[in-house]
């Protein structure tokens, strides 16, 4: 209930202004009971973003890797329109200045970043993507622009928007295109 009750109020104050005390008083425990668990505001924080980031596991496994990437898109653009979501957003977009939100969004990112492009090795392994595509860009490529879309404009792309997307990065990839040591085509 403390989780639960921490990203709520970290959406309502922001993290410059979170208290634990306010976080008990939101769960219903003693201060104490915070304090025991979480001796501190980023521990806290921490914790209650990395359980809200982790909605989006397991991998989708269609049989399709666009259809995978799809789904994880939509979960994703779901959780970010959620209060949770949107604490993390604020988090990330305004926040990050402080040391250890930087911190914790660096590893925030880069885990949600490491789980995404297991689609892509994936696909690699099944044979859809050549070995030499670069799974953290082929991802960045369309989670960044969604979220971009999403965060900064409030705009949620639809589903064939999405589809459009992942269409035009993963055939680029599929061609050759976003690999590690481009080989040069003679033509």
């Amino acid at each position: 209930s403390i989780l639960s009750a921490a990203l709520p109020e970290l959406a309502h104050v922001g993290y410059v202004a979170l208290r634990l005390e306010d976080v008990a008083t939101r769960a219903g425990v003693a201060k104490t009971t915070v304090y025991r668990r979480w001796p501190t505001k980023a521990e806290l924080v921490r914790d209650a973003v990395t359980q809200t980031v982790a909605r989006e596991t397991p991998l989708p496994d269609t049989g399709s890797l666009r259809t995978d990437m799809r789904v994880m898109l939509e979960r994703t653009m779901a959780l970010m329109t959620t209060p949770e979501g949107m604490a993390v957003a604020r988090l990330i977009t305004t926040e990050s200045v402080d040391p250890e939100v930087e911190e914790l969004c660096r590893n925030l990112r880069e885990q949600a970043r490491s789980h995404r492009a297991s689609l892509i090795v994936r696909a690699q392994e099944g044979g859809e993507l050549p070995a030499e595509a670069d799974a953290m860009l082929i991802t960045d490529s369309v989670f960044a622009v969604a979220m971009s879309r999403l965060i900064r404009y409030g705009e949620r792309l639809d589903r064939a928007t999405c589809e459009r997307l992942i269409d035009l990065v993963v055939t680029g990839a599929e061609h050759g295109g976003g690999q590690h040591a481009r080989v040069r085509r003679r033509g």
